[in-house]
């Protein structure tokens, strides 16, 4: 039973993590500030999204989002799928937290719920 106990806390910890970086993957500035940080910017589109916020600041288009649309590729997609993003990452933490790639099929949905919950909840009005 406290091995069930230990996996639970592990998987929920894994859960947790998963959810952190999609938080600040999705709903902050970190990816633009750490481009622009490292001097990535040549490898990116960043100069030409904040050209395009610059010309049209009523878009609600993020960096990520615009990246697809410029380059419809495979990684663009899933980094800028929530979803998608969430599933790799559930499964990065599940192994690094418990050991276990299965346990990242019980990781994925709690990382995901806890992810849209929050951004229901705390992050968008109305």
């Amino acid at each position: 039973m406290e091995v069930l106990a230990a996996q639970a806390v592990k998987v929920l910890a894994a859960s947790i993590a998963s959810c952190g970086i999609l938080l600040i993957w999705f709903n902050t500035s970190a990816l633009i500030d750490y481009v622009k940080l490292f001097r990535l910017t040549r490898l990116t589109y960043l100069k030409e999204y904040e050209q395009f916020k610059f010309e049209n600041p009523e878009s609600e288009a993020t960096f990520l989002e615009f990246s697809y649309i410029k380059e419809p590729t495979f990684i663009n997609k899933l980094i800028s799928c929530p979803y998608c993003f969430c599933f790799w990452i559930s499964l990065v933490c599940s192994v690094i937290a418990t050991g276990s790639v299965l346990l990242a099929f019980v990781c994925y949905p709690l990382s995901l719920v806890m992810y849209l919950s929050f951004i229901k909840v705390f992050l968008k009005n109305g």
